[in-house]
């Protein structure tokens, strides 16, 4: 039944894109030398094939943006049907189907449209964008949905993914999808898709567009609830969304130091609301400290100068939004009487403030960012990727790693670009370890869980006995997973079984007999990085292996064809180590040992020790437990 209705929705989508394609011949008034029949046309891959070739005849650049001129300056073709069809219409490399649907778009279309599906005319927009996407740029990937290898989830998250990939680029995206493992989860294929999608086009550019459409959008429900949705660049996002999420983490454990100057002595924080509900409440009603920022231009000088000022509001519990309003004009009129001669142009914002100090963030959240090493070198700009698999630019990356207090190094398959083994020997699990699992699974393992691995707990896919140590469930990279702590429970209660059924991926069995498989994401991104260190090694008189950095690594010839890539992660000591640091005390950068008294010499600026471990530092931490800190500087 559901592969029928998968059907019937490519179906859907399929008379959608040719009702659209129809109207924009039609009203382009294109000469259709067969009528009665559908206007004949190369596909998006001929045109572009053919547009390369021009350029290359030429010998220059092209620039043309009518099909006409790029056809007469194209080389001699045999005469065959195919060389005889026009290229797609309205075609420019540098197009794509977001743009093309709403520069040919017709209202009353849209509106026809909206009518017949009953929806919004932002919904119409979509279904179009996404139909033309799927059935003019993506052909190959089109041909496997209709054979059923892909769900309509797929379908409406790559038409997603591409509806702002260039034209020129949407052939290579197509043979991605086309040679592209099935058997994966939304988000996998998500994510994966996404980095490929990065290295093809500049990641500048798609933010700088996606920072273009920044909005914000409601949508009502009829049960009393709404939807509150913000669209825009990834980086600014995902900063409010951790700054959110550390308030509301603060108050949940009753953290009152962010607070000290606004509490009385003595008074303790206890809230029994969830972390869930805590964001939305700081998100809606927070709110905002009483301070305006009046930013002024003196006009002899040229200057720009910005001050807070305090606003006098009251604060009994009768204030109305007008004694704030009052307040603020107040503000205003005041700053500028006190405002010199030559100022010019007063302007005033009220100010929201959220702790922000750095030792308090600190504290709070973290973010784990995977930066290829030629990245961060400054030889490569390919993109880095937050933990939950997003690409950020490369001049990004290299500004958060920049400012991170902790590195780890990550090994990744060459072919795949997916994480690699990583070693452990005992049950507590290093943080090499973990942030390699991280990269690796970025989610939990589970079909359908998108909460993200660095906020998982790690699995024993065979439980370690620790009884008898040596008798299996060892911790070993490919007997570890990440899961959350709602379904690593339920494993626990048996209420599901997962197991290792060949390298890389797990079989999931649940109790009414449905069996799935959960394999980890490839990584086109890190590929790509391989592929630079390949042509590096070519470039040079003695090709040569990367140095290893970490004798543990040493003798073993299946790392020399590995690309390491660099992760960072902003909660560790200040003092975060090289990546070449030698183990000292016997134990290296991260180590973990659990002692009632500090098992080795104390921590110190610049000298290397030991740190108890505790919630503010890990989700992780247990009771007694102490982490090695190998006081090195950072890696640059």
């Amino acid at each position: 039944m559901f592969a029928a209705s998968d059907r019937a929705q490519l179906s859907a989508l399929d008379v959608s894109a040719e009702l659209f394609f129809n109207e924009v011949v039609e009203n382009l008034n294109l000469f259709n030398p067969t009528p009665g029949r559908p206007y004949a046309h190369v596909g998006i891959a001929d045109t572009v094939r053919r547009y390369q070739q021009s350029a290359c005849t030429s010998g220059a650049k092209t620039t043309e943006t009518t099909p006409e001129k790029a056809a007469e300056r194209a080389p001699e073709e045999p005469k065959d049907e195919r060389n005889r069809l026009s290229n797609f219409p309205r075609f420019r490399l540098d197009q794509t189907f977001y743009g093309w649907v709403h520069d040919l778009s017709q209202a009353e279309d849209i509106a026809e449209f909206t009518t017949i599906l009953g929806t919004t005319t932002a919904r119409a927009y979509t279904q179009i964008t996404s139909a033309m996407t799927l059935i003019h740029g993506l052909p190959k990937f089109h041909a496997r949905c209709l054979a059923g290898e892909f769900t309509i989830e797929h379908v409406n998250a790559a038409a997603h993914a591409c509806r702002d990939v260039k034209f020129k680029n949407l052939p290579s995206v197509d043979d991605y999808l086309a040679d592209r493992r099935a058997d994966i989860t939304l988000e996998t294929f998500k994510k994966s898709l996404g980095m490929k999608i990065a290295v093809l086009e500049p990641l500048e550019e798609r933010v700088e567009e996606a920072s273009k459409r920044r909005r914000v959008d409601i949508t009502t429900g009829d049960d009393g609830t709404a939807c509150l949705t913000l669209t825009g660049p990834a980086p600014e996002l995902q900063a409010c969304y951790i700054r959110i999420a550390a308030f509301a983490r603060a108050i949940r454990s009753g953290n009152v130091a962010p607070f000290s100057d606004q509490v009385k002595p003595g008074i303790s924080i206890d809230d029994n609301r969830g972390i869930d509900a805590l964001m939305f409440d700081i998100l809606t009603r927070t709110c905002p400290q009483l301070n305006i920022r009046v930013t002024s231009n003196n006009t002899t000088t040229g200057e720009t100068e910005t001050r807070e000022i305090p606003l006098d509001v009251p604060t009994d519990a009768s204030l109305a939004p007008a004694d704030v309003v009052n307040a603020v004009k107040e503000g205003i009129a005041n700053a500028s009487a006190d405002a010199e001669e030559d100022d010019d142009g007063l302007e005033a914002e009220v100010v929201l403030r959220m702790p922000t100090h750095g030792q308090w963030l600190e504290s709070q959240a973290k973010m784990i960012t995977t930066v290829p090493f030629l990245t961060l070198a400054g030889e490569s700009d390919l993109p880095g990727v937050f933990s939950d698999g997003s690409p950020i630019p490369a001049d990004t990356a290299r500004r958060i790693a920049g400012h991170s207090k902790s590195w780890s190094r990550i090994l990744t398959d060459p072919a795949t670009g997916t994480p690699v083994d990583a070693k452990a020997t005992t049950y507590q699990i290093p943080i090499s370890v973990r942030q390699t699992l991280i990269a690796k699974w970025q989610t939990c393992t589970i079909p359908g869980c998108t909460r993200r691995s660095e906020n998982t707990e790690i699995d024993h896919l065979i439980p370690f006995d620790h009884d008898r140590p040596g008798s299996g469930g060892l911790t070993q990279f490919n007997n570890l997973h990440c899961l959350c702590k709602l379904h690593h429970q339920a494993k626990t209660d048996r209420k599901y079984s997962v197991r290792m059924s060949h390298t890389g991926v797990l079989e999931y069995v649940f109790r009414h007999g449905i069996t799935t498989e959960s394999a980890p994401g490839d990584h086109p991104i890190n590929a790509a990085h391989a592929k630079l260190f390949d042509a590096m090694r070519q470039r040079e008189a003695e090709p040569s292996d990367p140095p290893e950095s970490d004798d543990r690594f040493r003798g073993d010839p299946s790392r020399n064809a590995r690309s390491p890539n660099t992760s960072t992660q902003g909660t560790r000591s200040p003092n975060a180590p090289r990546l070449d640091s030698p183990p000292q005390d016997g134990a290296s950068h991260g180590d973990i040992r659990i002692s009632e008294e500090r098992p080795g010499p104390e921590a110190a600026a610049g000298r290397p020790g030991w740190v108890k471990n505790d919630p503010m530092i890990s989700a992780f931490a247990s009771k007694n437990e102490w982490i090695w800190d190998s006081g090195g500087p950072p890696p640059f």
